[in-house]
């Protein structure tokens, strides 16, 4: 026989099943990776691939010490960057790798361009180059959304 109490328990589970839902938002079916990181696609992002030439390991270490505070920067301040990071050759120590994904081109050259925190990171690394510590080249791409990130 179903009950006042049955009919209050029911209530109460679907209210608490329902707040729940509120707070921790719908479940994605979307693709994930083995670390459960979402996969997307479609971004088609504006992509910089720089590639930095080192002549010393001190080079590099001093180079990555001055991007660092950038990259927190940009994880704190830029919404509109969707990836930034950074990559060392599993065959060259001495060679770099920066890999930049915006929203737009008008982002980069705008907005993260103008930061404080890039124009500081980026005359240390020009007084660097100016020096011959590092040879710096790149590309830049718009993504055409065929793939995944």
């Amino acid at each position: 026989m179903f009950t006042r109490e049955h009919a209050t328990a029911w209530c109460i589970g679907m209210l608490t099943c329902f707040a729940l839902q509120l707070l921790v938002g719908p479940q994605s079916n979307a693709p994930k990776t083995t670390t459960g990181h979402l996969k997307r696609t479609n971004d088609k992002a504006f992509v910089l691939h720089v590639q930095l030439r080192f002549t010393t390991a001190s080079a590099a270490e001093r180079l990555l010490a001055d991007w660092r505070p950038v990259a927190n920067y940009c994880l704190a301040n830029e919404p509109f960057l969707f990836s930034y990071e950074i990559a060392q050759s599993d065959k060259n120590p001495l060679l770099f790798s920066m890999y930049e994904r915006y929203r737009s081109k008008t982002d980069y050259l705008e907005r993260h361009k103008a930061s404080a925190a890039f124009l500081a990171f980026r005359e240390k690394m020009k007084a660097m180059q100016d020096a011959g510590e590092v040879a710096v080249s790149g590309e830049s791409f718009v993504e055409l959304g065929v793939g995944f990130v």
